[in-house]
């Protein structure tokens, strides 16, 4: 399941004209506007939602959440207005077992998720892609601002989408070389506003639909009662500041994240940050300047456009042992530079004989605040591409 490029390098490749493609319908303006966009191309169109979890009948309906009943309506719409089929997958295990589980998981470990990772990982583009096989179907494409590129090594990687108020090449490290063989991104040289557009000049229902902000399964925003439905016994403890000393006492360190100011109700002559967060229950307190961060770890790295010599850089055996780059360590913050080097091998799968599950050290040559265990360090060349940059590899943040 790939369309070849016809050079050694090239950006965002579109699939063979004629072909038949799957797309995935949110509910959304993008992906209607990729339909759309596909199939006045000539392209033989597929529209295809995901229904990931049980929406709640006590949701509060003004909450703006995405897979809601209300969004599989009105990608079946669009399906109607732009004369495509349009089909519904039911997901619901394989999305409470990839990611509300992995969420709970988590914080009950002293852990930030990013549930947004996950999901496109092994949900919406797994699927995708299976379904796609199903019928025998060469081609998915989604709604992301972001896109494809094959390097001089051979390698596809996601590059960043021309929108940089929408860029999610973050949440698409994760992706796999079959599946990014298989993947085209109608969106990634457009902006969000030339999507509207596109939407409004069709007549499309979804041309001014608001976007969705919070987390699709916790539509209040109040991850900690849907935490609480989940059984999640609270872990209570102090809030101490770094020499050990008690500031004060806490019904559960679920409650808190790393860089959180608010909400603590801890009065102090300073502003006090949430510093780390111990499993024992105790969270660390400090000013402002103790959130800067100079180096960490990442673990379940995913090498994405690393090639097997650029990979052996990383390894004990290398004379280097450490490689350049830039990372990013949550969506929208600009990447800083680094230098990266190996820690220890995993058991995890293998790249050529190389292993791609293991943990990295990062150090960091610009000071970044509150960096966070449980999200993702994403990594891009060390020196700015042009147009557009490329995602070397990404993994999960670690204590040290």
């Amino acid at each position: 399941m790939q369309h070849m490029p016809s050079s050694l390098e090239e950006d965002n490749p579109a699939p063979p004209a004629g072909s038949r493609v799957v797309v995935a319908m949110s509910g959304g303006v993008d992906s209607a506007v990729v339909a759309l966009m596909l199939r006045e191309r000539g392209y033989d169109v597929v529209g295809v939602n995901l229904r990931v979890w049980e929406y709640e009948a006590s949701c509060d309906p003004r909450k703006k959440s995405c897979c809601s009943p209300e969004d599989i309506q009105d990608a079946r719409v669009v399906g109607m207005q732009i004369d495509i089929p349009f089909y519904v997958l039911r997901m619901e295990k394989v999305f409470e077992e990839k990611v509300m589980d992995r969420f709970v998981r988590d914080y009950s470990h002293a852990r930030t998720p990013n549930p947004c990772v996950e999901c496109n990982t092994f949900v919406k583009f797994g699927a995708l892609f299976s379904k796609a096989r199903d019928l025998n179907i060469e081609t998915i494409a989604t709604g992301h601002y972001a896109g494809i590129r094959r390097l001089p090594n051979g390698r596809y990687a996601i590059r960043t989408g021309r929108d940089e108020r929408k860029n999610q090449a973050y949440y698409l490290y994760g992706l796999s070389q079959e599946v990014l063989k298989a993947t085209y991104f109608p969106l990634a040289d457009m902006t969000k506003a030339e999507v509207r557009d596109i939407a409004r000049r069709h007549g499309l229902v979804v041309a001014d639909k608001e976007e969705s902000q919070e987390i699709c399964f916790i539509p209040d925003n109040d991850y900690r009662e849907f935490l609480k439905k989940k059984g999640v016994a609270f872990t209570p403890g102090y809030f101490r500041d770094e020499e050990g000393r008690i500031l004060g006492k806490h019904s559960g360190r679920e409650k808190f994240t790393v860089g959180q100011r608010k909400g603590l109700g801890i009065a102090w002559k300073e502003p006090l940050y949430v510093l780390r967060i111990e499993e024992s229950g105790d969270v660390i307190l400090g000013p402002v300047d103790r959130t800067l961060c100079t180096d960490f770890v990442v673990e379940q790295v995913h090498c994405m456009g690393l090639s097997e010599e650029e990979l052996k850089n990383l390894t004990p055996a290398s004379s280097a042992s450490s490689i350049e780059a830039r990372v990013q360590v949550r969506y929208r913050s600009t990447p800083v530079r680094c230098r990266v080097s190996f820690l220890e091998e995993s058991s995890e799968i293998s790249f050529n004989g190389l292993p791609v599950g293991m943990r990295l050290h990062v150090e960091l040559l610009e000071p970044v605040s509150s960096v966070t265990p449980g999200q993702s360090a994403v990594f891009f060349p060390p020196l700015e591409t042009t147009p557009s940059d490329w995602v070397m590899m990404g993994g999960i943040i670690a204590l040290h």
